[in-house]
């Protein structure tokens, strides 16, 4: 979020190119001819008292509004459009502007039907339909933006960008591939920053605009170092400082956070280079101090500052850096939760027991936070988005209906053919009410695995927690060190805390795949074996689900069937890829069950089919088959 004033100028400079500074001789010689002899009437007066809301917007509000207000009323005198559009949208920018988001959000959809029915009039011109829609578009997409509601600015960003492209307006493409680079690398959907932030390069590349070429490099460096492309995330990094060291006045704060990327990629496991690390750290240090500098930024340095520190065995060095990287208690963020893992193992190295588990716990309380608002926030805005949806399909609805009324009073010939259309369309628009409910009920399984993965957090997590608490309480029988029992405790805690999380979104699935994130997953399990079939290549939405059918199988088989051995196969052939789970369990009384019924829905999203073969003592084996 934090370029998102340049997507906000940009959208600003398409309806204001005329001012340059606070107040110009325009705005002089329009307030003077509004009180001359002969002031301006009609659309001259309408256009004046707009051009006069845009010149006074950035320095006198009250003056802005009154004109505003002035040019609102008479455009539905004059049925001036465009400019009742615009001024709305003033009006927007102005509440955006006080923070007053809701008052925001419902003067652009305003303006966004004025735009609407300026499409059904011959009098405006396509470019200048797309001018307004494009800025509008933007403009809600910078609104959500702004309050971390990633999935509804995707959307609107994405309305924006197809009129960007047919009207070649690079630097404008540059900015939204950028920004939605930055929304998905924050939900964690690496591969489609990736690719966004690629096209945000090609289009600055383009325009030859050296600034919006580094700023998507700098996100790919993050994106890379997430996903443990080492070599990828260095040239990215080192890109991007390219740029940064020469500019680096102009921009501190990008210089010294890609100085801190650069230091943690440069201390990835396996690529160690602590010197080269500590180097950059040294020289991302000062800029701390500068007033440029936010506070999450300068929390990135210290973090970096501290891993190299931890990486010398200077503990104490790395306990400075890492309190300092993290808010007070009252305002901890989810952006705090990887200091308070730091703070919990460089407390663990000092024998500070108490320290490590109230920083443990803290780590522990935001990462469960974090999936609670994050689930709950992205269940509000696919609402919203559905809502909206319905909206778009009624007014495009009534639309088509208004034109075919006109054309049947005109052409009376015409009544078959129009008949014929209006089914079509309310066939499709059925269809695409039906898709948007299919999205509804895969919501709705989400949740149900949400409650799954609290019930586990709260079962294990939480009793090793509390056993934590009663140890530390007691006198430990065994020395301090390695193989103290609070130590082995603690260790198992964070390996139960691993499990947990890899089950919501396992690492070796993100970079191998489906094969070898299940092979991981059967060595896990005891008495469990997988086997594969055949070339298997899939996309990453059916290999997320067909691991998380194979997880949840595997638990019932062990919860509930007793089975001592659990066979995995997965097979894939030209048409279709089968997931298989066999055990020699006591079979299943209830082929019905809610576990059961969570995997067909997932299943059926796909249009697969779900197969199951039990009997009693004798063991279950459960198909899913997807087609490709």
């Amino acid at each position: 979020m934090k370029y998102l004033c340049l997507t906000l100028c940009l959208m600003v400079s398409l309806a204001a190119q005329a001012y340059n500074d606070h107040r110009n001789a325009r705005v002089d010689s329009l307030e003077a001819a509004l009180n001359s002899s002969n002031p301006p009437k009609g659309d001259d007066l309408l256009r004046a008292y707009d051009e006069l809301m845009r010149g006074y917007l950035n320095y006198d509000a009250a003056k802005a509004a009154d004109y505003g207000r002035k040019a609102l009323a008479l455009s539905y005198k004059q049925n001036g459009l465009y400019v009742r559009q615009n001024v709305l949208r003033l009006f927007a920018q102005m509440h955006y502007g006080r923070e007053e988001y809701g008052e925001a959000a419902a003067l652009y959809r305003q303006a966004l039907a004025v735009v609407d029915t300026m499409a059904t009039m011959k009098r405006y011109t396509e470019e200048d339909i797309d001018d307004a829609r494009s800025v509008i578009y933007g403009s809600l997409g910078n609104l959500y933006n702004m309050q971390d509601q990633g999935h509804l600015a995707i959307h609107y960003y994405q309305q924006a960008l197809p009129i960007f492209e047919k009207h070649d307006w690079r630097e404008s493409q540059t900015i939204l591939y950028y920004n939605i680079g930055e929304l998905y690398a924050q939900m964690g959907n690496y591969d489609e920053a990736e690719r966004n932030y690629l096209k945000a390069i090609g289009k600055a590349e383009a325009a030859a605009d050296s600034l919006m070429m580094t700023l998507p490099k700098k996100g790919l460096a993050g994106v890379y170092f997430d996903t443990a492309r080492h070599a990828k995330a260095l040239q990215a990094a080192n890109e991007a400082l390219a740029y940064y060291r020469p500019h680096r006045k102009e921009e501190p704060q990008d210089f010294a956070y890609t100085l801190a990327s650069k230091a943690r990629i440069l201390l990835m496991e396996g690529h160690e280079d602590v010197a080269a690390a500590k180097a950059c750290v040294e020289e991302a240090l000062p800029y701390i101090d500068s007033a440029e500098v936010m506070f999450d930024d300068a929390a990135e340095i210290y973090m970096a500052a501290c891993e190299v520190a931890m990486a010398e065995h200077h503990w104490q060095q790395a306990l400075g850096y890492a309190l300092q990287s993290v808010h007070p208690d009252s305002a901890a963020t989810v952006a705090d939760r990887g200091g308070y893992m730091l703070l919990a193992e460089i407390y663990t190295e000092l024998g500070q027991k108490a320290n490590a588990r109230a920083c443990m716990q803290k780590a522990i309380g935001l990462m469960n936070r974090y999936a609670t608002d994050h689930y709950q926030s992205g269940l509000s805005q696919m609402e919203v988005l559905y809502e909206t949806e319905k909206k778009e399909v009624r007014i495009a609805q009534l639309a088509s209906e208004q034109r075919h009324w006109r054309w049947l009073l005109a052409l009376a010939v015409a009544l078959l053919l129009a008949a014929i259309a209006l089914m079509v369309y309310f066939q499709l628009a059925h269809r695409r009410q039906k898709a948007l409910l299919a999205a509804r009920v895969a919501l709705q399984t989400e949740a149900k695995e949400r409650h799954i993965l609290a019930r586990e957090l709260h079962d294990s997590l939480g009793g090793m927690l509390s056993l934590l608490r009663i140890k530390s309480l007691t006198p430990d029988p065994t020395p301090k060190g390695e193989g103290s029992e609070y130590l082995k405790l603690l260790d198992a805690t964070i390996e139960e805390l691993r499990r947990v999380a890899h089950h919501l979104m396992p690492e070796e699935l993100l970079r191998g795949g489906l094969v070898p994130a299940l092979r991981d997953f059967a060595r896990s399990v005891p008495g469990a074996a997988f086997q594969a079939y055949g070339d298997i290549r899939l996309d990453r939405e059916r290999e997320l689900t067909l691991y998380r059918c194979a997880y949840e199988l595997v638990n019932n088989a062990l919860k509930y069937a007793e089975a001592s051995r659990i066979d995995i196969q997965l097979m894939q052939t030209a048409r279709e890829v089968t997931l298989t789970v066999g055990d020699d369990g006591k079979g299943m009384a209830d082929a019905k069950g809610m576990g059961l019924q969570n995997i067909r829905e997932r299943t059926e999203a796909f249009r697969g089919t779900l197969r199951v073969l039990t009997s009693p003592n004798e063991g279950t084996e459960i198909n899913v088959t997807l087609p490709l």
